[in-house]
């Protein structure tokens, strides 16, 4: 019935969840008020008649049917009426009727009254006397048992404010009951109960005479009526006020405290977090200790804040009080003797008795809180211990903390983390303290402002408030010097600043983790792994989990998910790490961040070496450089392809991290993953800064012989041509004939690809494969031609036959044997097809398929399932090509590869055409032609309009 509500309190009503009241008759609410009266109980038909009747007509059951059906069709459909066998069962909750509500409270003040907690006793007495609007099921005609329980609940009611006024004549609050006192003895004139309370109350308020007329009129009543004396107990009470020895009760020592700061008037957000907190601490029936919720995060995330607000939420659930301490005075962590006394002196507690031991002052502390309800807010705890002595024995009050780390030892809490607000949130926040028009008058610099300030709240805060000081400032002018470099000196305003907070986590660090925090900041990578802070440290592992571990417990970094390669990753805000990259530069010197840094380029380019022999091979010829640098790994000490794509950002920031030999050698490793994962702008990128900090041109030259395998790869033949001539010339002048193939390779390419190859090309590729031969080192050239074979629909002889020397060839393992066997596979498929042997073509290209996907490469995937396509085209398959097609389309959506997806529009095109289709054939041709306009694609995009055009006039020409 959730909505409905259900009052007997009072006239009987029903209250629908839109509001609506049903009107019922006079039998139909009596049918409903001995239900209610009965709740949660089977009532027999036989006591729901003698409940409507003094004296049953014969057509009593016939009646009671037809009242029960009316009254079914009149309330809410989510009532849960329900027939047992002859009898009915009305079932609701507390919430949904008021009576089952007041047996709930005055039950709860039973409970605080036996614990001794009279004003918690009080207050649930006053909430259940609240839901009363009269009498029992007032206008309603009851009979027999129904109208006696109306009574007997009635009689209730009475006890009730009697048990009220006796708790509040002992906290000394005689003042507040008289007139609820004078009222009762109106309604109970023979009550002595009520007679008593009434004159201890105007006694204990001062009023003698008054409380004696008080017993007279009770005497006058009680002998008139009864034709007796009253009671000893009430005469007793009479002769003590005579003799002024009625002992006046002193108030209840205990008093409600509340000590949490303001709430926030500009909080935003946090619903799941601040949803988890409430739900963590507020009371639940079963529990059996307090509950204890830790708030972590980063510093300046918004801890404390949240807790403050959560507090204030659950002030009406802690009826006893609230208890707020900070465990930090700036940077030094609070002292459990001194934090016991302070709370102890909150508690009212008299300073000079406070005991000297922190065992004897968390006892007396205990002692104080016991069987109370009250929530203990401790603001910035560092260690457990401080938190420890100040929980409390009995599970009626709560303890929220906020610590920077998630106090792993503390047992039984529930440890909610704090991350960054999303940027909705972030700029919510910001319109909260500099007013809405003004942020949304400017969005985009408001963007800016809290993307500047990585969503941290404390930063926005900062960020706000220097903008209300200025209300002429325009935002941009604020965002403009957020993002030119050292945001940190923007962040600042009187007692609000960034560095100032970050400095009390970082300055309490012992010295291994606070070098660690530096150089993380000083690599600038955003994710790092355990391996390259131990790199950068040059420590043993254990050495570097025990830092990372500290750094995490002091909110400093964040253990954040956990890759694909099976690594935990752990994270530094934006501007933490600019922080720790500022202690780096104050308290390391330029060699000590220069070896840090040189040892992290080292660590990673021997991993990425080993990373080579399962991947793509180099574009360039490094592999001839490296060969004597040590033994070749066996298959355990392989980086898989899950690590190379979480690793991408450390390796980035590793290749461009210092100008030297071995980075320059990471970048040019590198750069074939990051092509071949479909990050071409990375690797141009990685590149072109290779080339400008080249420590030697040979090494130049390399980054730009990569640069122009990528441009060939996007059939910018133009581009490609001119930088592998440039790079041929270079080195066929020089000693590195090496090189020098490799560029010659690439020439010949881009002379095969063009659209009318000519003689130079087949003359090219002999040169070239002299060179390889000369060096036994067949693996680049078969690489590279791989993508010469088939590109054109013409059978060049020449290149088949140089394919098949070079598989003969194929025998070096440098390169991983799974790299190899899918080179030969894919090769041998190719040369299938150009010689007409589409079978063994197909099955080539389904091996070839089968092999890449157990390496991972995505783009040489999408290759195959190019060609595959072509092969099922070829053999009548189409319905298998289609699929194919459409899987490379879909694989080329999700990897933002429009060039694939691209040239699969067009076979899909092809396709459509070969079956008459059209219509749809224009629309896949259109598809190529927009992609290939993105892409920049001019001999494609002629390609496309041209079978547009074919397709709307109904011709079938070969392009």
């Amino acid at each position: 019935m959730s909505g409905t509500h259900f009052t007997i309190l009072g006239p009987v009503e029903v209250r629908w969840s839109d509001g609506r009241e049903p009107s019922l008759s006079g039998k139909q609410r009596a049918v409903l008020a001995s239900l209610l009266l009965h709740a949660n109980t089977l009532v027999s038909r036989e006591r729901l008649v003698e409940a409507l009747w003094e004296r049953p007509p014969n057509s009593a059951v016939a009646n009671l049917h037809a009242y029960l059906t009316q009254l079914r069709r009149a309330l809410p459909p989510d009532t849960r009426l329900l027939t047992r066998g002859t009898g009915y069962l009305l079932a609701a909750t507390p919430e949904e009727v008021d009576l089952l509500a007041f047996d709930h409270a005055v039950q709860l003040a039973q409970d605080e009254h036996e614990h001794g907690n009279v004003r918690g006793a009080v207050r649930e007495y006053e909430k259940s006397l609240s839901l009363w609007r009269g009498h029992v099921a007032e206008g309603t005609e009851l009979a027999g048992w129904a109208l006696a329980r109306a009574t007997q609940v009635d009689e209730r009611r009475t006890a009730v404010r009697l048990s009220w006024a006796e708790a509040k004549l002992s906290l000394g609050e005689a003042g507040d009951v008289i007139d609820v006192l004078r009222a009762l003895v109106a309604e109970q004139p023979l009550s002595e109960s009520a007679w008593r309370l009434l004159m201890l109350a105007l006694a204990h308020s001062g009023h003698r005479d008054a409380a004696l007329i008080a017993y007279q009129r009770a005497r006058a009543v009680i002998v008139d009526q009864l034709g007796v004396e009253p009671s000893r107990q009430l005469q007793r009470l009479q002769t003590d006020i005579l003799a002024g020895t009625v002992a006046v009760p002193a108030p209840q020592t205990w008093q409600r405290i509340c000590q949490l700061p303001s709430d926030i008037a500009d909080f935003v957000g946090r619903a799941e977090e601040l949803g988890h907190v409430l739900t963590a601490l507020r009371p639940a029936p079963r529990r059996t200790a307090p509950a204890v919720v830790v708030l972590s995060g980063s510093p300046g995330v918004g801890k404390s804040t949240l807790a403050v607000h959560a507090a204030h939420r659950l002030r009406d659930d802690f009826h006893d009080g609230q208890l707020y301490l900070n465990l930090r005075s700036g940077d030094t962590a609070g002292e459990p003797a001194a934090l016991l006394a302070e709370a102890l002196r909150s508690l009212q507690w008299p300073g000079s008795d406070i005991p000297d031991s922190v065992q004897a002052r968390a006892a007396l502390y205990r002692s104080l809180l016991a069987d109370r309800a009250v929530l203990v807010v401790l603001d910035d705890a560092e260690h457990e211990s401080q938190v420890r002595c100040l929980l409390a024995g009995t599970p009626r009050s709560a303890v929220l903390v906020t610590s920077r780390g998630p106090l792993a030892t503390l047992a039984g809490a529930t440890r909610v983390s704090l991350g960054m607000p999303s940027e909705a949130e972030g700029q919510s926040l910001l319109e909260r303290i500099v007013g809405a028009d003004r942020v949304r008058g400017e969005p985009e610099a408001a963007r800016t402002i809290v993307l500047a300030c990585g969503q941290l709240p404390l930063a926005i805060r900062v960020a706000g408030a220097r903008l209300s000081i200025r209300p002429a400032w325009p935002l941009r002018e604020l965002a403009t010097r957020l993002t030119d470099g050292r945001p940190l000196d923007e962040l600042t305003l009187g007692e609000l600043d960034l560095r100032t907070t970050f400095s009390v986590s970082y300055e309490l660090l012992p010295e291994l983790p606070r070098r660690a925090f530096r150089l993380i900041g000083l690599s600038g990578i955003g994710s790092v792994a355990e391996w390259s802070v131990t790199a950068l440290l040059g420590t043993s592992v254990r050495e570097a989990d025990a830092a990372l571990e500290t750094l995490v417990a002091a909110g400093l970094l964040r253990a954040s998910t956990v890759d694909r390669s099976g690594q935990t990753r752990y994270r530094m805000h934006d501007l933490l790490r600019r922080f720790a990259a500022e202690r780096a530069a104050t308290e390391d010197s330029p060699q000590q961040r220069q070896t840090a840094i040189q040892r992290l380029v080292d660590e990673s380019l021997a991993r990425l070496r080993v990373a080579g022999l399962e991947h793509p091979p180099p574009m360039v010829p490094l592999m001839a450089r490296a060969r004597s640098g040590g033994h070749l790994p066996g298959p355990a000490e392989r980086m898989s392809a899950e690590w190379l794509s979480a690793e991408r950002e450390t390796l980035l920031a590793a290749a461009q991290a210092v100008p030297s030999e071995p980075a320059a050698e990471l970048a040019l490793r590198l750069v074939p993953f990051l092509v071949t994962s479909g990050l071409r702008a990375d690797a141009v990128r990685l590149l072109q800064n290779t080339a400008r900090r080249a420590p030697e041109q040979d090494t130049a030259m390399l980054a730009r012989l990569a640069l122009a395998d990528i441009e060939l790869d996007g059939e910018r033949f133009a581009a490609a041509r001119d930088m592998f001539q440039s790079v041929f010339d270079h080195f066929d002048d020089g000693e590195d004939s090496h090189a020098a193939a490799y560029a010659l390779t690439g020439l010949v390419a881009c002379d095969l690809l063009a659209v009318e190859p000519g003689q130079g090309a087949r003359t090219g590729i002999r040169a070239a494969m002299s060179r390889f031969e000369s060096a036994d080192i067949v693996g680049p050239l078969l690489d590279t031609l791989v993508a010469i074979c088939g590109a054109q629909p013409q059978d060049h002889r020449d290149t088949i036959r140089i394919l098949r020397q070079t598989l003969l060839l194929a025998k070096d393992q440098h390169y991983g044997e799974p790299v190899m066997r899918f080179l030969r596979t894919l090769v041998t498929g190719i040369v299938c097809f150009r010689e007409n042997d589409l079978r063994g073509a197909i099955d080539r290209y389904e091996e070839s398929l089968d092999i890449i996907g157990e390496l991972g490469w995505g783009p040489g995937e999408r290759y195959v399932l190019r060609r595959l396509s072509e092969g099922y085209r070829a053999v009548g398959r189409y319905a298998d090509a289609v699929t194919a097609l459409r899987r490379l389309s879909l694989m080329s959506t999700k990897a933002s590869d429009m060039y694939s997806e691209a040239l699969s529009a067009y076979l899909l095109g092809e396709i459509s055409l070969d079956h008459g289709q059209r219509q749809a054939a224009a629309k896949h041709f259109m598809r190529c032609y927009d992609l290939m306009d993105e892409h920049d694609q001019p001999t494609w995009r002629t390609r496309a309009l041209r079978m547009i055009d074919i397709a709307r006039d109904g011709q079938t020409t070969e392009v």
